[in-house]
């Protein structure tokens, strides 16, 4: 019941289920309310140094390695970033772990206790939830990941050591607009004056560096400030003094040299060997996660027209080993469906669609009327992910790739599946 508030005692799934019915808006922009929660809670005011992190795609990946460096380094780290894929303790990472349930219940409960009459979405519970947090484990660093946007997203509340843009793509075209200059500005309301501004976007509009001159942030602009090149097997990563080469890793190349030129900027960067071991070693789930050696099965969650142009060439590279491409795909209905699946068109050889749980998903035969529109492959349905995968798994050849991508749900679903 909507008057039944959870307690101390009270389940992690208690709190869940109540901070998603007290707010009338899923989504409400506007840091007013939560500011002033936080503040009262004296989680502003932070000694820990906060490296803020906004993008399109690229802030998973980013985070973690700064997160790796760091705590390679020696540091202690707290890292916040959404949504989750299994389970919702995945947001909240002290030193790279993941935390018990009481530890979000204790934070919870803190919140409902101070924040009097100011209602919060479950979003903006949850940022200070990790804020909460980070402020008991006292830890030396925060890696914080904006949710939507950044201007009016909760997290632009704190006050940064850095800020960071990685990527610039249209998405969430209804809260951030159907530009690249209007997402750009968006998100450059993180920055602030006189503070590290890094920008790793390929093409950045012009939107982002007026605002960020206009406050006078200490910009840091890729193909201005650093460098990043792409070659067949490695990239070069350019910033001042150094050029270091590195085998290209599992997250994208890109995100890997935006998180570099973030802690040479800090000061912070290790020394060149430790550098290419972290970035070796680390693997994002979610993130061209393979699940399975044999049959052969990746999962992704690239839902956005930027996402899926990587994920195409990461599975190009398959096809040109002869590999012949499956891929399942479900997608919610709040997203640009048509240019997140055309890139990859060219490169797989079979599809199935599925359909996802909940009120936002999109009904497979709606995939499938967009797909038969521009490709000539076979396309199946499926109800589910998990049906999905129990029809195509037993068919697989060992030169068959399955590839299972569309949002954080079909990742979460396929991940559960082999669980």
């Amino acid at each position: 019941m909507l008057n039944s508030i959870p307690s101390q005692s009270s389940s992690l799934q208690d709190w869940l289920s109540y901070l998603e019915r007290i707010h009338p808006k899923t989504i409400d922009m506007g840091l007013e309310r939560v500011a002033k929660v936080a503040q009262s809670l004296g989680y502003i005011d932070s000694p820990s140094k906060i490296i803020l992190v906004a993008g399109t795609n690229g802030k998973g990946t980013t985070c973690r390695l700064l997160e790796a460096l760091l705590l390679e380094q020696g540091y202690s780290v707290g890292t916040y970033a959404s949504p989750h894929l299994v389970r919702y303790n995945e947001r909240v990472r002290i030193n790279g772990q993941d935390l018990d349930d009481q530890y979000h219940i204790d934070a919870f409960n803190e919140i409902e206790q101070g924040r009097g009459e100011i209602s919060l979405s479950y979003f903006e519970y949850g940022t200070l939830g990790g804020l909460s947090i980070f402020k008991r484990f006292a830890v030396d660093y925060i890696v914080l990941e904006v949710g939507l946007g950044g201007r009016y997203d909760a997290t632009n509340i704190v006050n940064p050591f850095a800020t960071v843009i990685t990527t610039i793509d249209l998405d969430h075209k209804d809260f951030l607009g159907d530009t690249r200059e209007k997402v750009g500005y968006e998100k450059a309301g993180i920055f602030r004056k006189g503070i590290p501004a890094i920008v790793g976007d390929l093409n950045i509009p012009q939107t982002v560096t007026d605002y960020g001159n206009e406050i006078q942030a200490d910009l840091i602009l890729s193909g201005t400030d650093f460098e990043f090149i792409q070659k067949e097997s490695s990239f070069i990563w350019k910033y001042q003094t150094q050029a270091w080469e590195f085998d290209l890793p599992a997250i994208p190349a890109q995100n890997a040299a935006t998180a570099f030129t973030v802690l040479a900027t800090l000061g912070l960067l290790p020394d060149e060997a430790t550098a290419r071991r972290v970035l070796k070693e680390l693997q994002v789930e979610g993130r061209f996660q393979r699940l399975s050696e044999q049959p052969l099965v990746y999962t992704d969650v690239a839902h956005n027209p930027e996402s899926a142009r990587y994920l195409a060439g990461k599975l190009r590279e398959f096809s040109n080993k002869g590999f012949k491409i499956h891929a399942l795909v479900a997608m919610l209905s709040d997203k640009d469906k048509t240019n997140a699946i055309l890139p990859l068109v060219d490169v797989v050889n079979r599809w199935t669609v599925a359909k996802l749980e909940g009120p936002r998903t999109e009904p497979a035969k709606v995939l499938a009327d967009l797909l038969q529109q521009h490709t000539s492959q076979a396309v199946s349905e499926a109800d589910s992910v998990t049906d999905a995968l129990k029809n195509i798994l037993p068919t697989m050849n060992n030169d068959d790739l399955l590839i299972v991508f569309g949002s954080f749900y079909t990742v979460a679903d396929a991940i559960e599946y082999w669980q």
